[in-house]
């Protein structure tokens, strides 16, 4: 592969918001030495295409950047999606998170830069953050294979495939313990891509789902018809250019259980905000953003997302690249023999973010219920780890607010649960005398058979040595300050 041939670089995205994609593309350029070779390809809508080519002026000068939009191809991506719950958010089901699958359609009608001699192209994702040269990425040897990706064995292949569903329609041949990959950055031999009929294959799984009454795969739209159609033919890249999950709600048991190896004790987890809790830990713990090539914040805790009264947020290892900027918040620990320098992940993302909003609104200046529908739900995965914090303090406070209310509540002969009274005279049980005059009991509330008319009592003492509360009449007991009649 020449060293000196032009590095594409591509994203695809449908987001108004243009930050993502102009962090991702600064953060490029500026780790690079080989930045000359970069064209960047941002494949979006008709609408938005003129928008980012305005922004890309503005934003971004001096990088060559390509604005792709091919209309009927969206619609037929389109026509193949189909959301089901177990998917997760809303903006999964966009055609430009399977516009990667076609990106070679995609740049061939309007790029003045991509050839059908092409032979290769990187994609990323617009949520990450890139600290590594790609020019490196993209002149490695590929051993033939369709692609080059990081595997990540913390989850498998069956986390996101129903095997019981793939077996019962014939599909064989598959290992359901095999890594994953992420499809968040990808580096594409676009002949093999085209001869192995990749897109072909993905096309084909995405009908078999939209055919079968059961989900065929859950917790993703994109990513498990890939990792079917590929079913572990690519060539491994090294852990550090997919150092991921910058953007995840919560670590599993197995993601957990590695931190917890290391030393990390709840007295650490509890100086970096986050919560032991039963499936793992809340939010995230980042530990490969020290070395990472590729700081992927996949998941719904977007950086541009976040409230900014957010404090349960993931954090991250400072990377060794940027030792040299200041940070709002930064948290030391020394765990067993080992030194750890962390800050918030969302922080790291926004070094290459200018003050401007870049936000692209519509041109009427009004959103469509569907956009609308979209940002808010995005919003809401972004900050559901709060969300819930919040609603469980609520809960905390009406559940506090009620009791308090029972407590107060006036019962017969006007007492009060919680109340302390002596008995007015010798108080008897089965014909027995159990408490004397005098002696002190706690009102528990109302009487269960005869909650107008009696209260129920617990005595400090009782004469018979039993422990159990009494249900009395009004007047045979009084506030202990009160005169005896």
């Amino acid at each position: 592969m020449s060293r000196s041939r032009t590095v594409h670089l591509c994203i695809c995205s449908d987001d108004p918001d243009f930050r993502p994609a102009v962090v991702a593309i600064r953060s490029a350029v500026s780790s690079s030495p080989q930045s000359h070779r970069f064209v960047f390809h941002f494949v979006t809508t008709q609408e938005l295409s003129t928008r980012f080519l305005n922004v890309a002026k503005l934003q971004l000068p001096g990088i060559r950047v390509e604005v792709h939009a091919d209309e009927e191809l969206q619609q037929a991506i389109q026509s193949r999606i189909l959301f089901r719950k177990g998917a997760g958010r809303k903006v999964l089901a966009s055609p430009f998170n399977f516009a990667p699958f076609y990106l070679p359609h995609f740049l061939l009608a309007s790029s003045q830069t991509f050839h059908a001699q092409t032979e290769r192209l990187i994609y990323f994702d617009a949520d990450i953050v890139i600290l590594g040269d790609l020019a490196e990425l993209f002149d490695m040897e590929m051993q033939g294979k369709v692609c080059a990706a990081v595997p990540y064995c913390h989850q498998r292949l069956k986390t996101y495939i129903n095997f019981d569903v793939l077996h019962s329609l014939g599909h064989e041949g598959i290992d359901p313990d095999s890594c994953i990959a992420n499809r968040g950055l990808l580096l594409i031999d676009v002949p093999v891509w085209s001869a192995m009929k990749i897109t072909e294959s993905i096309e084909n799984w995405l009908d078999v789902h939209r055919a079968s009454d059961v989900d065929l795969w859950v917790g993703g739209m994109s990513q498990p018809p890939w990792l079917l159609a590929m079913n572990g033919n690519y060539t491994r890249l090294s852990d550090d250019w997919n150092c991921n999950s910058l953007g995840r709600h919560s670590m599993i048991p197995a993601e957990a259980a590695v931190l917890r190896n290391l030393g990390f004790e709840d007295t650490h987890l509890q100086e970096l905000h986050v919560e032991p809790v039963a499936n793992g830990l809340n939010p995230y713990v980042v530990l490969c953003s020290s070395t990472g090539k590729i700081l992927h914040y996949n998941g719904a805790m977007k950086p541009w997302l976040l409230d900014s009264d957010t404090i349960s947020v993931p954090v991250c290892t400072l990377p060794e690249s940027l030792m040299q900027y200041n940070f709002q918040w930064v948290k030391e620990l020394q765990i067993r023999e080992a030194s750890y320098k962390f800050v918030t992940c969302s922080e790291i993302w926004a070094l290459f973010m200018s003050d401007d909003m870049l936000y692209s609104e519509p041109r009427n200046g009004t959103e469509t219920s569907e956009e609308k529908a979209k940002r808010e739900d995005a919003k809401e995965w972004a900050n559901r780890l709060k969300f819930v914090k919040e609603k469980k303090k609520k809960e905390r406070e009406i559940a506090q607010e009620q009791q308090q209310k029972a407590k107060e509540k006036k019962l017969a002969g006007d007492f009060v649960t919680g109340q302390t009274v002596v008995a007015t005279h010798d108080i008897s049980v089965r014909g027995k005398i159990a408490v004397k005059k005098g002696w002190e009991g706690v009102v528990q509330g109302p009487s269960l058979n005869h909650p107008q008319e009696r209260l129920n009592v617990l005595f400090k003492e009782r004469r018979d040595k039993k422990t159990l509360s009494i249900n009395v009449l009004p007047f045979e007991v009084r506030h202990p300050k009160d005169a005896d009649d």
